[in-house]
């Protein structure tokens, strides 16, 4: 069976104050929108790619917009993948921690491409 994927990078729907903020609200407005336009959702998995803001974002904020489409299962088939930069403001345990305590779904953290990609593949 194919699998379709929707990647979508940040710097598509995070929108940033002058000085430097992030409108929550808005950003998540604006993810929500682009995770479920021109397509069946239904039929695509997400890669969220976070490597050119995940600098500026903490660990609890990239989990509160990863929310977003996790908490409106219609976004998605099965899986979402973040793909995140190596050892860059990101604690995995702690994003892990808070998924399960919200039963937040099939979410994995990637930092290569190749990886990410290869997991939508894998079944198990």
């Amino acid at each position: 069976m194919a699998t379709n994927i929707k990647i979508i990078r940040s710097i598509d729907y995070l929108f940033i104050n002058d000085d430097g903020s992030i409108e929550f609200e808005e950003s998540k407005q604006k993810l929500s929108e682009i995770a479920n336009e021109k397509c069946p959702t239904i039929d695509y998995e997400i890669l969220l790619d976070f490597r050119r803001t995940q600098w500026i974002l903490s660990t609890e904020e990239i989990y509160s917009l990863v929310h977003v489409l996790t908490g409106n299962q219609d976004s998605f088939r099965d899986k979402v993948a973040l793909l995140l930069l190596p050892g860059v403001n990101f604690d995995k345990d702690v994003f892990q921690e808070l998924c399960s305590e919200k039963e937040v779904g099939i979410v994995h953290t990637f930092t290569n491409y190749e990886d990410a990609i290869h997991w939508f593949y894998n079944k198990s």
